[in-house]
């Protein structure tokens, strides 16, 4: 087990990935996530790199398009300066031990690209990232542009907001609805991936859309207002 687990850490954080354009061996999954997360960190610690928490899916086109970016060797002098953790949500599982330690519970599609410094454990980048959760519209040389700013905004301005107890609350609170609205698409998911047909698909689809949409940038702007605001906001329940 111990040796398993060391050949993850290695392949993990040792460097910028192999070139190529196949994304299928991008995404993995842990025996112990907690163990490489840890691992991570500390190596982007030493090496003074941002942690890139990349959250996907290979039957989602965009985290595929993600992954075939971050594959592109032109990548490499920028991607050396960040440590890269990529993981497998496969049918948009519950995440929430995962990321709630970074102030950030819930995922809001796939893919995810978290940038997140190793000594505060705070993503920097949450304004910012919903550009890449449409990966496949973007390219690798867009990528690398994204990724150099990010790490000189990082060196020198980037600097930890406030925690503000109300806005976590709310954010925890929403996390764990969406996450009860994810098990439910996921298995409608799966289905359609196995082939059966799933004549219900599309409209779920749309609808936990919306909710997730909509939730992400009322957080995007509690977080940068400091607030939840005058009003807090209501979501309409999905007809399941």
């Amino acid at each position: 087990m111990l040796r398993k687990l060391t050949a993850v850490l290695m392949l993990v954080v040792a460097g910028p990935l192999l070139a190529g354009d196949d994304s299928s061996g991008f995404y993995q999954r842990y025996d112990n996530e907690a163990a490489v997360v840890e691992h991570t960190i500390a190596q982007a610690v030493e090496n003074h790199q941002l942690v890139a928490l990349v959250l996907g899916a290979q039957w989602c086109h965009d985290s595929r398009a993600l992954a075939g970016y971050l594959n592109d060797p032109a990548l490499a002098p920028v991607t050396k300066n960040i440590a890269l953790l990529p993981v497998d949500v496969g049918y948009l599982e519950n995440k929430h031990a995962l990321l709630s330690q970074f102030g950030y519970p819930a995922y809001f599609a796939t893919p995810t690209l978290l940038l997140i410094d190793p000594q505060t454990r705070r993503v920097i980048n949450r304004a910012s990232l919903p550009a890449w959760q449409s990966a496949h519209n973007e390219s690798a040389a867009a990528l690398q542009d994204y990724l150099q700013a990010q790490l000189q905004y990082w060196e020198s301005q980037w600097q930890p907001g406030p925690i503000v107890p109300e806005v976590e609350a709310f954010e925890t609170q929403q996390a764990n609805r969406l996450y009860e609205d994810y098990q439910r698409l996921g298995k409608l998911l799966a289905k359609e991936d196995a082939g059966q047909p799933v004549p219900a698909l599309n409209a779920r689809w749309r609808a936990v859309k919306q909710y997730r949409m909509a939730l992400q940038a009322d957080l995007i702007r509690m977080h940068q207002e400091g607030e939840i605001g005058d009003k807090t906001p209501n979501y309409s329940p999905i007809d399941w």
